[in-house]
């Protein structure tokens, strides 16, 4: 029912200057100019950053969006009116998201189950300006962006037409991995989330959209959390790992500080050593850790450059 993971996003103060710390500190191929959209009036601005230019390779993109000013003259069917309070929903934790977005080729069918299942979500219906519809769980349209999370366990999701995105046909073909400089970012792996009740967050998802971990839960001993990782149809969508911190950790440390909510994105590089190497010569700071399922890891907080994000690299 839910072909892939659109977007891991980060919410910032200027997409503009994430955009260039995606291209000069992480390393991001330069953006086409129909990949944002910094036209004022929408209420927000936004870029969809790409770590391998083809959707073929990596269909899931990182999206750097901006609360801007809304200019009431502008269709609202356009517009996203209620997002500084899906904002304040998330609290003061300094990585936010206005939603976790599922894409789905059956979006009617999803809506009729969380209608059965008597759940709150709005949907933004199909109009001549925008054909395809949206659905926003865990509130409604008599209360736009009163967030509750009961419905989804917390994840602020948002289903998408599969259509509205991608036209080609063979769009699940998998194409050969290219062949790439050492180093090359290839495609996004993961967004990770922090829940602070693992169990509730997957009865939820499984009433009330038949989503089921990949795996069963377990406990990762390196994160100090249960885990659990949802994938999807297209073999090559990232996946969404959700985790509830059980000991002392950075997750442990986020969520008693902050709350649940967003935490980090992992892209795969086809070189892990050629990247560190290529972190240096941009001068970004980063911090190389192990564990017993992955291996290594480098992470790079850009925090500290104005883009509040955690993003891990790890070999493919």
């Amino acid at each position: 029912m839910f072909d892939l993971l659109i977007n891991a996003e980060v919410i910032v103060d200027d997409v503009a200057l994430a955009e260039r710390v995606f291209v000069e500190t992480l390393g991001f191929p330069e953006p086409r100019p129909s990949w944002s959209g910094k036209v004022p009036g929408y209420g927000f601005t936004w870029l969809f950053a790409r770590v391998h230019p083809s959707l073929k390779v990596s269909p899931t993109r990182i999206e750097a969006m901006a609360v801007a000013p809304l200019d009431p003259a502008i269709d609202p069917r356009l517009t996203i009116p209620f997002l500084p309070q899906l904002l304040a929903a998330q609290g003061d934790r300094p990585w936010k998201t206005h939603a976790n977005e599922l894409a789905s080729s059956d979006i009617d069918g999803v809506a009729a189950r969380l209608e059965r299942n008597g759940c709150r979500f709005y949907p933004m219906p199909r109009s001549d300006v925008a054909p395809f519809m949206r659905l926003w769980l865990g509130w409604t349209a008599d209360e736009p962006g009163k967030y509750q999370p009961d419905d989804d366990g917390g994840l602020f999701l948002e289903i998408c037409e599969t259509a509205a995105l991608i036209q080609s046909s063979d769009f699940f073909d998998l194409a050969p991995e290219p062949q790439l400089p050492a180093g090359a970012m290839v495609r996004v792996l993961r967004r990770s989330w922090l829940v602070e009740d693992l169990h509730d967050t997957l009865s939820a998802l499984d009433r009330n959209l038949g989503l089921r971990p990949a795996v069963e839960p377990d406990t990762d001993d390196d994160l100090g959390s249960r885990r659990a990782v949802f994938r999807f149809a297209h073999p090559r969508s990232a996946e969404l790992e959700l985790l509830e911190p059980v000991a002392p950790g950075d997750a442990k440390d986020s969520i008693d500080a902050w709350g649940p909510g967003a935490w980090a994105i992992r892209i795969a590089v086809n070189d892990l050593e050629a990247k560190c190497d290529d972190l240096r010569r941009r001068g970004t700071c980063f911090e190389r850790r192990s564990d017993s399922k992955d291996g290594a890891t480098l992470l790079v907080d850009t925090g500290p450059l104005g883009v509040p994000g955690l993003f891990e690299f790890v070999q493919i």
